[in-house]
């Protein structure tokens, strides 16, 4: 009998809140429709849309500095660096060897800017593997 009753008010519980669910779910939707079709909104919207192609090229040419002064991190050239500084030993961190060609070798891969290829270990131990069980 308690089962039943509990069951029979869940089934009450559920239409009433799928009802009340759905009417809530439409007054929310008609307020976002509201607000997008504001034309306050639309002039903000059309803004950014005039804006958009300046700030991406903007972002695209902050990204590229990046990279370039990534690249010369680790080949090791200073030309291109932003503040005039060179590293010597590996970019990658801990131990490991680089040559005047840019090429930088250690313990979890190597690098060559000539061929822009690059090879990591793929052990998945990483330096000193062969240490863990």
């Amino acid at each position: 009998m308690n089962k039943l009753l509990l069951l029979v008010g869940a089934g009450i519980g559920y239409v009433l809140g799928a009802r009340a669910g759905r009417e809530r779910y439409d007054q929310i939707a008609d307020q976002a429709t509201k607000l997008w079709t504001d034309p306050r909104v639309q002039t903000k919207v059309d803004e950014a849309k005039t804006k958009a192609p300046e700030v991406a090229q903007k972002v695209g040419e902050q990204a590229k500095a990046k990279v370039d002064e990534a690249k010369a991190k680790v080949t090791g050239d200073s030309s291109s660096s932003s503040n005039g500084s060179s590293s010597s030993g590996s970019a990658f961190g801990g131990s490991g060897s680089s040559s005047s060609s840019g090429t930088v070798q250690n313990a979890t891969g190597s690098y060559d800017p000539e061929s822009g290829t690059a090879t990591v270990d793929t052990t998945g131990f990483g330096p000193g593997g062969d240490k863990l069980p």
